[in-house]
């Protein structure tokens, strides 16, 4: 039963991070507010105008991005809490808290992963990035994997989501069918 346990767990995380990295975008509707073409900007490039810049929220949500699919999550989180405490747009706290959330989540630490989820939804309640984060927490969990499959199950029917990111969560939810 443990062996089975991880590796469903590992199959989460492992569709998860395919999840972030193909749709990043889509998720977090924020490089669409970006004029410069950051694929060919290095990170220490960035973090140089970032310094001098420090309210640039968009690039830095870029940066923050990139460490966090890299899971080089101590780079990533002053950034997104840099967000959190500074940024008056609703849309980048709530996919700041709920990056954090996930950080957080792997780190060991269920109950204050779920509070930052929480407070990310409760911040833009239509945040599909953390009701994913919530839905794929519970799922996880015996005592609450039937909320969890009611969470991912209604965001398949979110037409605000791309249909790959629709696929990674069919996958999820039939993997705990069994």
């Amino acid at each position: 039963m443990l062996k089975n346990k991880w590796t469903l767990s590992s199959i989460v995380v492992i569709l998860l991070s395919i999840f972030l990295y193909i749709n990043l975008e889509n998720n977090s509707l924020i490089q669409d507010e970006t004029n410069t073409n950051l694929e060919n900007v290095t990170n220490e490039e960035m973090e140089i105008v970032i310094t001098q810049n420090p309210n640039i929220f968009p690039m830095r949500i870029a940066l923050a991005n990139r460490y966090f699919e890299e899971f080089d999550y101590s780079s990533a989180l002053g950034h997104f809490m840099y967000i959190v405490q500074n940024s008056n747009d609703t849309s980048y706290v709530s996919f700041s808290l709920a990056q954090i959330g996930w950080m957080v989540y792997e780190s060991g630490d269920k109950n204050t992963a779920l509070r930052y989820i929480e407070e990310s939804i409760k911040t833009l309640p239509t945040s599909s990035i953390a009701k994913t984060y919530k839905g794929i927490i519970f799922i996880q969990d015996e005592t609450t994997r039937f909320e969890g499959k009611q969470i991912l199950t209604e965001l398949l029917l979110n037409s605000d989501i791309a249909l790959d990111d629709k696929k990674v969560i069919e996958e999820i939810l039939n993997s705990y069918e069994k």
